[in-house]
């Protein structure tokens, strides 16, 4: 038989798994915008390098609030981009280096992706499995819990007072009738 307090602690512990699986997800989104943001500055890198076989490159480039700046770049050798290099340095590398730092990030990123992504898919199916437990052990629970209704041929036992004063309250009027929820 299942006690009320093992049915709380799986709950509380399923509560808990269910915070973790949406930090985990929030952090999957933060990583999925990097990976794009990383996408679009190597686009933008490597249609540089094409063009510059022309003797001449340009982009518009946003400083922020709206406002985008020309750039022109106009020479037939590869111009030279600032890349953070770590620990808030930079340096001035050529076009195709900055290019392949920032494919080599993204690869990182991508595998941090995956890694998380597993996590989450671990994590959802332990869910599952604690949920589906805990519905087990409420319902073996919920038959001994329910009182049985009396029936009119069988005499009400009467109670002593010191009975009534030792008795627990009655919990009365939940919204989902007498079922345990997870909040139980």
């Amino acid at each position: 038989m299942v006690e009320r307090s093992e049915l709380q602690k799986k709950a509380r512990t399923i509560d808990a798994h269910r915070k973790q699986m949406d930090d985990l997800h929030a952090r999957i989104e933060q990583i999925t915008a990097i990976i794009d943001e990383h996408t679009v500055t190597a686009s933008i890198l490597a249609r540089l390098r094409q063009s510059v076989q022309s003797g001449r490159a340009g982009a518009r480039l946003s400083i922020g609030s709206g406002v985008t700046l020309h750039y022109t770049h106009d020479s037939e050798e590869e111009g030279t981009a600032l890349i953070d290099l770590g620990s808030g340095v930079f340096g001035e590398k050529p076009w195709a280096e900055a290019l392949a730092m920032t494919e080599e990030r993204k690869e990182g990123i991508t595998l941090l992706h995956k890694d998380l992504s597993e996590q989450a898919t671990v994590l959802e199916t332990k869910i599952t499995q604690l949920a589906q437990e805990f519905n087990e052990a409420a319902a073996l629970l919920q038959p001994s819990q329910t009182p049985q209704p009396a029936t009119a041929s069988s005499p009400e036992p009467e109670q002593n007072s010191s009975e009534e004063k030792t008795r627990r309250p009655v919990r009365r009027g939940s919204r989902f009738g007498n079922e345990l929820t997870l909040d139980d």
